[in-house]
């Protein structure tokens, strides 16, 4: 049976494992509006989208340079993929999704 992409399974521990970076960091992203995991009781999990967005955070602020601010303006921009409520595998697919959805 395969998972559900968008079903919030990964601890903030695997998920910041996944992306390589601490549990701190997830913390900081998540007050700075950069990130909103699910949260059940006290606890956060994160999806397979969520860590998508992580790493395109990751990227955007170690490797592009663009501070948090800008990275929260690009984020919070509406893509074609979500308008058109596109499913994954077809993003994958989409030259644009492949240039600017997860590059």
């Amino acid at each position: 049976m395969e998972q559900n992409y968008g079903e919030p399974v990964y601890t903030i521990g695997i998920a910041a494992n996944k992306v390589g970076v601490c549990i701190s960091t997830l913390r900081i992203w998540e007050r700075k509006k950069l990130i909103k995991p699910k949260r059940i009781g006290r606890n956060r999990f994160y999806s397979g989208y969520d860590l998508d967005r992580l790493e395109k955070i990751k990227e955007m602020l170690q490797t592009q340079h663009i501070n948090i601010e800008g990275v929260r303006n690009i984020l919070d921009t509406t893509r074609c993929w979500d308008v058109k409520n596109c499913p994954p595998k077809e993003r994958k697919a989409c030259s644009v999704y492949i240039k600017y959805g997860r590059s």
